[in-house]
């Protein structure tokens, strides 16, 4: 375990951590290709099998497509577009992929005086937000279709929706297990999610925000703090995609 842990630069409580969890997770990211291979290659001689995925298959420059709506059919799911009232039609068994999860946002804004050439702190206020999160995958489409609870019509549920959003959402996902014969469902990500940050670690930004003026001359500034793990949950997501392709790839 030590010598795993040296090489990948993690401590060893780190990696007992990972290995202990049944989803694959992520173990390094690499520089580059000729440092990923080195990573294979020693983990290779200490009898570990692993598997790369670039950087470039996890599609990071297509966002995901948010869907407002859905119908559902007999051999399929419409899903109708935040953005426009485009729709888009997805066959049962065309769906290779369902994953779950939350996304977390925390923004903190203080609010600073310059005094005495200092800045001290005049009021802060803090934020946060919690949603249930839900990325579609299909075997030909890229990137993924992505349903937030905070903002879908559960219309689609009739008789079974229900008062409350958390209630409607896990009604939602249990009608696609029954109708989606081919997907694998992952709702592991919020119980796994500090284990990812030990890869893909969440990335606060710090932004100067507007400036209040409070008397002739003399003005407060506003330092905003903002952080969410929403790019996490989408790597996290498309890793699971790339390796749900290579598994029914190696089926055929």
């Amino acid at each position: 375990m030590a010598e795993v842990a040296a090489l990948l630069r993690l401590k060893p409580v780190e990696l007992s951590r990972i290995l202990a969890v049944a989803p694959p997770l992520p173990l390094a990211r690499s520089a580059g290709p000729d440092d990923a291979a080195r990573i294979v290659e020693g983990l290779g001689a200490m009898g570990i099998q692993t598997v790369i995925i670039p950087n470039d298959d996890l599609r990071l420059d297509l966002p995901a497509k948010k869907i407002r709506a859905v119908e559902f059919r007999d051999d399929s799911l419409t899903g109708f577009a935040t953005a426009s009232d485009a729709q888009v039609s997805l066959a049962w068994d065309e769906i290779t992929l369902v994953v779950t999860g939350r996304l977390l946002s925390n923004r903190l804004e203080v609010e600073e005086r310059q005094r005495r050439g200092r800045k001290q702190t005049v009021d802060s206020r803090q934020l946060s937000a919690d949603e249930s999160a839900l990325d579609l995958y299909t075997k030909t489409q890229a990137g993924n279709y992505r349903i937030l609870a905070g903002s879908f019509d559960f219309s689609c549920l009739g008789p079974a929706k229900s008062v409350t959003t958390f209630q409607n959402f896990a009604v939602l996902v249990n009608l696609l297990r029954e109708r989606a014969p081919n997907a694998r469902f992952d709702d592991a990500y919020t119980r796994i999610r500090s284990m990812l940050e030990i890869v893909w670690p969440l990335e606060a930004q710090v932004k100067t925000g507007d400036r209040v003026r409070r008397a002739a001359g003399k003005f407060d500034t506003t330092r905003v703090t903002a952080t969410d793990n929403e790019a996490q949950f989408t790597r996290y997501s498309r890793m699971r995609q790339c390796l749900r392709l290579r598994e029914l790839e190696n089926l055929k």
